[in-house]
């Protein structure tokens, strides 16, 4: 066989090699993609995934109960306390004394009070925290809020703590939007801009495997719509 026809061999078999491999490739970008659209298809037709969440726990205010002198306060911010524990002293005009006391069992997250101010009915000066009963308020498109309803299970991932889920279950779905209106004036002619409106669902944790979750940590969540 002469050099030459041992050159175009060599080409031929080349020019196969490369029409083998560019379908090759075809057929494996061709899988990737069927394989992605059947993810994708399968996550919409099962889960509701929301990436706007975050922790939140109940919280209560505490005021003054009438017009008079604070003559005690005896807790600050992160001081720990039990529902009725007595917070400060109130002194009347007629010098009778009112326990403040705390509605909640908690943490003390707001201390604003201070000793021998003169208070007025609903004079703020603190907040409680029950910070053992954390929840999930995670805020759902309203066009996709049709699947989702109290029982639910949910999957949730906390951000401060990456590749752990922790489970949940959805307890209630909000009444209201998060935003008060449909839409903001977009021009002085008062056209308005229609926005997609998020509603507040909030999600029970089961269990928290002993990590430490603090309220306004950022969340997500996947719940699944076919579960109850």
């Amino acid at each position: 066989m002469s050099s030459l026809q041992i050159k175009k061999g060599k080409r031929s078999l080349m020019r196969v090699s490369r029409i083998i491999l560019i379908n090759l490739v075809g057929f494996i970008v061709v899988l990737l993609a069927i394989a992605g659209g059947g993810w994708y298809f399968y996550n919409q037709n099962n889960y509701v995934s929301v990436s706007d969440a975050s922790v939140q726990a109940k919280q209560q205010y505490i005021a003054a109960v009438a017009a008079g002198k604070l003559t005690k306060w005896s807790v600050q911010q992160g001081t720990a306390v039990q529902a009725g524990d007595v917070l400060g002293v109130e002194q009347l005009a007629t010098g009778q004394t009112l326990n403040i006391t705390s509605p909640i069992k908690g943490q003390v997250v707001k201390s604003d009070a201070v000793v021998n101010e003169v208070v007025g009915p609903g004079t703020l000066l603190g907040a409680v925290m029950d910070i053992q009963n954390e929840y999930i308020t995670a805020n759902i498109r309203e066009t996709a809020i049709r699947n989702v309803q109290p029982g639910q299970r949910v999957d949730v991932y906390i951000d401060a703590y990456p590749g752990n889920t922790f489970p949940g279950v959805v307890h209630s779905i909000c009444s209201e939007t998060a935003a008060e209106s449909l839409g903001v004036p977009s021009d002085s002619s008062g056209t308005f801009t229609k926005e997609v409106q998020r509603m507040p669902v909030r999600i029970s944790l089961n269990t928290m495997d002993g990590k430490y979750v603090v309220p306004g940590m950022n969340a997500s969540v996947r719940i699944h719509r076919n579960n109850l």
